[in-house]
């Protein structure tokens, strides 16, 4: 019985030790498929899903999100939805080191506004 019981706490730490974060971005990240979220993290100037979930899920909050990466799991798109409405949409472009180039938003009925990514090292 005592080892029936100390497996179970071992296995319980260990789901704990491996668990992801409630702010972590989707697991598995397919390029150019959309994710959904009713949460966002922003990391610089770059906005990401928080814990994914799915469209049927988040369809039913007032606020949700849509995120699309690319090959190399950056954000390249992400939406901002209110009542199913768009409100805003923003378009990252990136250096080939890496680094953001560029952000883009868009919102319905507004001339788009860039705003340029940091300058890379060495500028």
């Amino acid at each position: 019985m005592r080892v029936v019981a100390m497996l179970l706490v071992l296995s319980s730490y260990v789901s704990l030790l491996y668990a992801r974060p409630a702010d972590a971005r989707p697991e598995h990240i397919r390029p150019g498929i959309s994710y959904y979220s009713d949460d966002f993290a922003v990391v610089g100037l770059v906005h990401d899903l928080a814990a994914e979930k799915n469209y049927e899920e988040v369809y039913q909050f007032y606020s949700y999100y849509e995120a699309i990466y690319d090959a190399q799991e950056r954000v390249v798109v992400f939406k901002e939805y209110k009542r199913a409405e768009l409100i805003r949409t923003e378009e990252y472009s990136y250096r080939s080191s890496g680094d953001l180039l560029e952000r883009r938003t868009l919102r319905p009925g507004v001339p788009a506004e860039i705003t340029p990514g940091p300058a890379p090292a060495g500028d």
